[in-house]
């Protein structure tokens, strides 16, 4: 890696640099040869006139080649934006499976993906998960819920129910421990239900530049989730689905 930051330096910046100078310099002395009558006269060699010629044409070639290669990239990135959007905000088509959760057929997700470059097909994957508007109650972390927020996590009740164990915060143990006096809330139908999501380690350095685990393997483990309470609040916001090409399957 050390020795990469020089080289990009020199692919993007000084050679583009070279090529334009050398142009400049070579055209200011195409007019001082033509014009400029002087006793003594500077005059390069015609070797080494071609030589100059020939590096600031392979510059140039260069920063022409850059360039086209990246305006090819902003061009395949904005005809990928239909594909990029409909797999923003889309119905999934079939049950789905997240890591321990099985989404239903027919749930309206929305989530980003950075690393979605807008190819027109591309397998389902739920990585940059925002929020889900289930089809039919679903069992997320003990609870029924008819949606879900993922930051900050908010599960939307389906029905009334009585959910615990409960958790609270202890300073001295600086950790999460159950609530004897207070082992479970009575919470209503569109309350959010709060939790407490533990880390789950993994190879950070492994994963740099690659999107995480999805379906199956997907880090997302609502059985470890640890229940804090329940509040009221306005619905979960899900953005309704895209128009356009749905996402691949």
């Amino acid at each position: 890696m050390s020795g990469f930051a020089p080289l990009q330096f020199i692919l993007t910046t000084f050679l583009p640099l070279l090529g334009l100078g050398l142009t400049v310099a070579l055209l200011g002395y195409g007019a001082y040869a033509l014009w400029v009558d002087v006793p003594q006269k500077l005059v390069l060699s015609r070797r080494a006139l071609l030589v100059l010629c020939g590096v600031a044409l392979l510059c140039n070639a260069w920063l022409g080649l850059r360039l086209y290669l990246s305006h090819s990239e902003r061009q395949e990135w904005k005809d990928g934006a239909v594909h990029r959007a409909s797999r923003e905000r889309f119905a999934l088509a079939q049950d789905f499976q997240y890591g321990e959760l099985l989404i239903p057929a027919g749930s309206l997700v929305n989530r980003q993906d950075p690393f979605d470059k807008g190819e027109p097909s591309r397998p389902v994957a739920l990585h940059g998960l925002e929020a889900v508007r289930f089809s039919q109650p679903v069992l997320v972390a003990g609870v029924w819920a008819s949606a879900l927020q993922i930051n900050p996590l908010r599960v939307e009740l389906a029905q009334d129910q009585r959910i615990g164990p409960l958790y609270r915060y202890d300073a001295a143990s600086q950790g999460w421990v159950a609530n004897k006096l207070v082992p479970a809330l009575a919470c209503k139908k569109g309350q959010m239900a709060v939790f407490q999501v533990p880390h789950i380690p993994y190879d950070v350095p492994a994963e740099v530049g690659k999107p995480p685990p999805d379906g199956p393997a997907a880090r997302f483990l609502p059985s470890q989730w640890l229940f804090r309470n329940c509040e009221a609040a306005p619905p979960i916001a899900v953005q309704p689905a895209n128009s356009g090409t749905a996402p691949a399957q």
